[in-house]
């Protein structure tokens, strides 16, 4: 009696095993997502685009700092991580060593949005006064404001600006790119920097919230700017690339299959692409076309 149980106990087990899992496909699978805070309203933006299309594709997001965001990724804890920088040579090295292509989907063209109280008199800023205000030689009565402590923000202003000793700014962490906006909105002397994509999609209505809360800050990459040398983060200037705080959005994975490699697509092919564009951004794969109009009558 008890080898017949036994035995039907290992057929059990044996079926169990051998049971084919749900497939992962573009249209019916499951995938967790990591993005930076500050890429908010795109990545929200695309899935929604992408469920709309494919309903019963199950895309979980999760915002965080960006660091995490990666580290998640590399440690199989998410499928996908979306930030705004390349990996690291340790990661890099990674992918390397597991015989794995690394291969960043380039999705949008984004910019780092300065903003402040439109009680403030300050209009514009120029890189070189940014930095001074960073290295706590200008403006000393002034926050910077980012929207945490670990922020893909902070980060990239520290590496534009070359920024040696974080510690001589005036630096104060929210919770939040939204907590951001809060913040300036109520304290004339200070400097908020958010993504700009909170800010870009003049179809939504939080963002068209957002931006009467607040001023948007001209910014000029000249040492001596003269008066039409700032821009904002606007779509014509990030499409000229003319404004000086651009930086990329990008779709990192290890997995290049099922809904991973569809929902990546996705987002850099056709109606991806569109939904960028339709967010203030700059999309990556679509080429601008013009339409050439002969007003001269035929012969």
């Amino acid at each position: 009696m008890r080898k017949f149980l036994l035995l039907i106990m290992c057929a059990l087990l044996f079926l169990k095993c051998s049971k084919p899992e749900k497939p992962d496909l573009p249209n019916d699978g499951e995938i967790t997502i990591a993005a930076d805070e500050s890429l908010k309203p795109i990545v929200d933006a695309q899935i929604m685009a992408y469920n709309a299309h494919y309903p019963k594709a199950i895309l979980h997001v999760k915002y965080m700092p960006e660091q995490k965001a990666m580290a998640m990724m590399m440690n199989d804890s998410v499928d996908i991580a979306i930030g705004t920088r390349e990996a690291t040579d340790n990661e890099k090295a990674y992918y390397a060593s597991h015989r794995i292509e690394y291969l960043p989907a380039k999705m949008a063209l984004d910019g780092v949005a300065l903003i402040t109280s439109p009680e403030n008199q300050l209009e514009n800023i120029s890189l070189k006064q940014l930095k001074e205000i960073f290295d706590g030689k200008a403006y000393t009565d002034y926050k910077l404001v980012f929207d945490n402590s670990n922020s893909s923000n902070l980060n990239y202003m520290i590496q534009k600006l070359n920024i040696q000793d974080i510690k001589k700014a005036n630096i104060f962490a929210a919770n939040g790119n939204k907590d951001v906006i809060d913040y300036i909105e109520k304290n004339p002397k200070a400097i908020g920097m958010i993504g700009g994509n909170w800010i870009s999609d003049l179809d939504d209505q939080n963002s068209r919230v957002f931006i009467n809360r607040v001023k948007v800050l001209g910014v000029s990459a000249a040492d001596n700017p003269g008066e039409n040398d700032y821009y904002k983060p606007t779509t014509e200037s990030l499409r000229a690339r003319k404004y000086p705080l651009e930086r990329r959005v990008l779709l990192h994975t290890k997995k290049h299959f099922g809904l991973t490699k569809a929902f990546i697509r996705f987002c850099c092919a056709q109606i991806g692409q569109l939904v960028v564009e339709k967010s203030g951004l700059i999309p990556y794969y679509i080429n601008p076309k013009g339409v050439i109009i002969n007003k001269e009558q035929p012969l």
